[in-house]
């Protein structure tokens, strides 16, 4: 009897250090919201919808790490998208799904994941990457928008390449108190041509006393690797005090071949009114040079009342001003509706992280 209670004892104390060494959660957004829409016909016609994404994208992950003894951890992150309205997702994953290793020498990362464009923008971007699919930073700025850049890197022919596939991803450890650097590697794997559909890029960040600079540059080939995208995306974040953080970004997508140039700059500022209550304001000029010209400028105004540490409720009023109603210019506002040159945009929805 007392050797079995001994042995039970030994299987417990080892399943509580294997339990403390290594973790496991699930995690999820969702968010849902009523949104009103003007001037998307010809004819000024109006559009009401419920979406599912609007402060924030809808999803659902695991994520994981385990102590492997010596400083070393392994991680890993399986996320996918999700559409609260309909019940139904993208690809199982399909927004992340990397496994990787960190330590001293800092952390490295295989799989599909985010691009850096993006990795450097969410951190800066006026509107807490809210309105993601009529964001400039993320449809523009982080390389979203495929009709608009064409398919370049390891996302070729996919609706996203603010996540690149079979890539290797590296941030080296933090030094001098908040200076870090990152690199990353997208495989092409096409035979014959190492360089056909690949991606690399490099970043640098400095985060210190309330402020948070970033900077990332990038290389996107195509699948016959006869042109690329060149990628520069930057930006700033001051925390002047507790109430008020003022944000400003730039990014600028160049194809080579043509010399069609992409710019978006932003500008905005985040104002807590109460703990519960924080209101943000942006602005965002969007241009298109080289063979084709265009620009296009937003406004975005959002209001949001957090009911618990997980649950907020947030309205917004965004303005798209196109330079005319040619196409050229019209769909660099992103909401605009063809033959348009205005267009508001009215949201209300709720918010649940878990």
């Amino acid at each position: 009897m007392k050797k079995s209670l001994i042995a039970f004892a030994v299987l417990g104390a080892f399943a509580s250090a294997a339990s403390a060494q290594s973790s496991v959660v699930l995690y999820g957004v969702i968010d849902a919201s009523t949104s009103h829409m003007s001037n998307q016909t010809v004819a000024g016609g109006k559009k009401f919808s419920l979406d599912a994404s609007n402060l924030s994208s809808s999803r659902w992950g695991l994520k994981g790490t385990e102590d492997l003894g010596n400083g070393l951890k392994a991680n890993f992150n399986l996320e996918s998208s999700l559409n609260v309205d309909t019940g139904t997702a993208g690809n199982l994953f399909d927004r992340n799904a990397s496994v990787g290793l960190s330590g001293s020498f800092g952390t490295v990362n295989v799989g599909r994941q985010t691009n850096l464009a993006y990795d450097t923008l969410i951190q800066v971007d006026p509107l807490n990457v809210a309105h993601v699919g009529t964001n400039p930073n993320i449809a523009l700025g982080a390389l979203n928008n495929v009709g608009l850049f064409g398919t370049h890197g390891t996302s070729v022919g996919a609706s996203s390449p603010t996540r690149q596939n079979n890539s290797v991803k590296y941030a080296f450890p933090s030094v001098l108190g908040g200076i870090n650097f990152g690199a990353m590697y997208g495989f092409g794997e096409k035979a014959g041509d190492a360089s056909a559909s690949s991606y690399a890029g490099a970043s640098a960040g400095f985060s210190q006393n309330g402020l948070t600079a970033v900077f990332s540059y990038a290389q996107l080939k195509d699948a016959t690797n006869s042109s690329t995208i060149r990628s520069y995306t930057g930006g700033a974040k001051f925390v002047v005090n507790s109430d008020w953080t003022v944000k400003v970004t730039y990014a600028e997508n160049e194809l080579n071949t043509t010399g069609r140039t992409l710019s978006v700059f932003g500008a905005g500022f985040d104002y807590m009114v109460s703990p519960q209550t924080t209101l943000t304001a942006a602005y965002y000029a969007n241009r298109r040079s080289g063979d084709v010209k265009g620009e296009a400028d937003q406004f975005v105004g959002v209001a949001k009342y957090a009911l618990s540490k997980r649950t907020a409720f947030y309205g917004s009023f965004s303005y798209a001003k196109a330079d005319s109603k040619a196409a050229k210019d019209q769909e660099l506002g992103l909401f605009i509706g063809a033959g348009n040159k205005t267009a508001t945009r009215t949201t209300v929805g709720v918010l649940h992280s878990f």
